[in-house]
This record gives structure tokens, C-alpha cells and sequence, in this order.
């Protein structure tokens, strides 16, 4: 059976069989519900009433719901900073020390961080943006949630403050889980995860678990990196990514044409991401 606690400054109530009766004059409200317990409360409104039956309620009043937050903690390594690591089992930030990435992320929803983030040193430090996304269970072209985050030199996305695991508001279900990033090949797991307070994914530890195994990611120093090259984002390494960037050389910041991402644009993107993965797609 649901049990109901009803909060409020000054109330009244009357119980009959289906019925509660309450007066406030509440000067906030909500509702959140955990197991079979729910908490309701008011705005401002001076009489509201709640009618039940069952598991059906029907409240009067400026009642909403408030979202119980899930959270994930993934974790995925980009090819590009990490095929010449400074440290070993960890990505260059070299963006991060040359101040070049920005606090507004370059996807759609254009998360904003603050820049002090980018002060954070070692093993968290972030190397640079990424976008995830919570997948429709029965139809993974579905996207039920998006949001950017930020990634860390060990591998970990975290919410935009840095440090934080990242908190996402929809229910908790199965999902599949993808990553992107804005010049690698993104990735999706292969099969739904089931969300819920905290939950690790790793897509880094075995090709497996990403739609098209070791064809979606390349061994790395001891991981499964995302493929780096697409620098002309399309989903796929091609010859216009190559001719893109030759007609780039020279360039310098917070370029898609700089695939190892040390903030300049040389040869070496070619040489070492462009050319070795030329033919390659995302495989979901």
C-alpha cells in the first residue's frame, strides 16, 4: 500500500476512506517518491486536496514532481590523446594547459562550465568535451536523454563541475549507452544497461561491450580506445577527412582538423589517425 506523508506549515486533515483533505499556505512545494513512500507538498495555495483510490491520486493544488535523478559513471579513452601518452595509462591535456578548451561545450545542448574546472591537475584532469546519451531500450535510434559532459585523463565522464559522476533524470531503467566525441567515432554499447543510483560503464576494458566489438575501437596501451580521424564528422575516416585536414596544416586551437589534440594541426594527425583508419565507420 502507498503511504503518503503530507507536509505543511498550518494543516488540517480529514480521513475517510478515499479522501484528504489539507490547508496550507506553504510558500514552496514538490513531491518525490521513494519505494512505495511519497512526499507531497504545497505553493501557496491555501486549501488543496488530494483524492485516492488504489494507486490512483488525483492532488488540487501547485503540486509537481520531482525527478530522481540517476547517475552513471562511464568510462571510454579517446585514440587521439592517448597513442603517445605522457603518463603512462592516462590522456595528454594538452588542450586543458594550453587553454584552449572552452567552458561552453561545442554540442547542441551547450552545457557551460566553469573555468576553473579546467585548473583541476593529474589523473582527473579534463582533456576535453563529450556528448552522452540514454538509449531506448526496445529501439536504439530512440534518444531518450542528452547531455554533455567532461572527460578526465583516466577515463572517466563527469558532470560538468569536473568531479562529479553524471547525473541524468530519467528514470531508472535499461538504456543503451553512447558516447561521442566531436572527432572520434562514437560508440554505443551493445547491449542496454540497467540504471539506477549509481552505475559504472565502462566501454574501454573489452570490445565486447560496444556494438561492433574490436571493429568500433582500436587496442591502445592496455585499453579499447574510440577510433580517432573522423575530423570531418560524418561517422565514417574517409578521404575528405584527409583532405580537410591537409588543407588545415599550419592551424592551431580547438580544431576538429587536430585529431591527436595538443592544440595544433600537423602531419602527425594524418600520419598517425587519418591514414590508419581510413575505411573505418561507426558500427551501431
Amino acid at each position: 500500500m502507498k503511504k503518503t506523508l503530507i507536509i505543511a506549515l498550518l494543516f488540517s486533515i480529514v480521513v475517510n476512506a478515499q479522501t484528504i483533505v489539507k490547508s496550507s499556505i506553504d510558500s514552496g512545494g514538490g513531491s518525490v517518491s521513494a519505494g512505495n513512500i511519497q512526499m507531497l507538498y504545497t505553493i501557496g495555495e491555501v486549501f488543496v486536496q488530494e483524492r485516492s483510490a488504489g494507486d490512483i491520486q488525483v492532488s488540487e493544488g501547485f503540486i509537481n514532481p520531482i525527478s530522481l535523478k540517476l547517475t552513471i559513471n562511464p568510462k571510454v579513452f579517446l585514440q587521439g590523446p592517448f597513442i603517445s601518452p605522457d603518463t603512462a595509462g592516462l590522456m595528454n591535456d594538452n588542450l586543458r594547459q594550453n587553454n584552449q578548451i572552452p567552458t561552453t561545450s561545442p554540442y547542441a545542448d551547450a552545457l557551460v562550465c566553469d573555468v576553473n574546472v579546467f585548473s583541476i591537475t593529474g589523473d582527473d584532469a579534463i582533456v576535453d568535451w563529450v556528448l552522452v546519451e540514454l538509449r531506448d531500450a526496445t529501439d536504439r535510434t530512440i534518444v531518450v536523454e542528452s547531455t554533455s559532459a567532461l572527460l578526465q585523463r583516466d577515463g572517466d565522464i563527469v558532470a560538468v563541475d569536473g568531479i562529479s559522476a553524471l547525473g541524468l533524470s530519467s528514470p531508472k531503467t535499461d538504456y543503451y549507452i553512447f558516447v561521442g566525441h566531436r572527432n572520434h567515432l562514437s560508440i554505443l554499447s551493445a547491449t542496454t544497461v540497467a540504471l539506477s543510483s549509481i552505475t559504472p560503464v565502462d566501454l574501454s576494458e573489452d570490445p565486447i561491450a560496444v556494438f561492433g566489438g574490436a571493429s568500433s575501437l582500436t587496442a591502445l596501451n592496455g585499453v579499447f580506445a574510440m577510433v580517432s580521424g573522423d575530423v570531418t564528422p560524418n561517422g565514417e575516416v574517409q578521404t575528405i577527412d584527409l583532405n580537410n585536414l591537409s588543407s588545415a596544416l599550419g592551424g592551431s586551437g580547438y580544431s576538429t582538423f587536430d585529431a591527436d589534440m595538443n592544440g595544433e594541426i600537423q602531419t602527425i594527425d594524418i600520419n598517425l589517425h587519418i591514414r590508419p583508419n581510413l575505411g573505418r565507420g561507426i558500427q551501431y
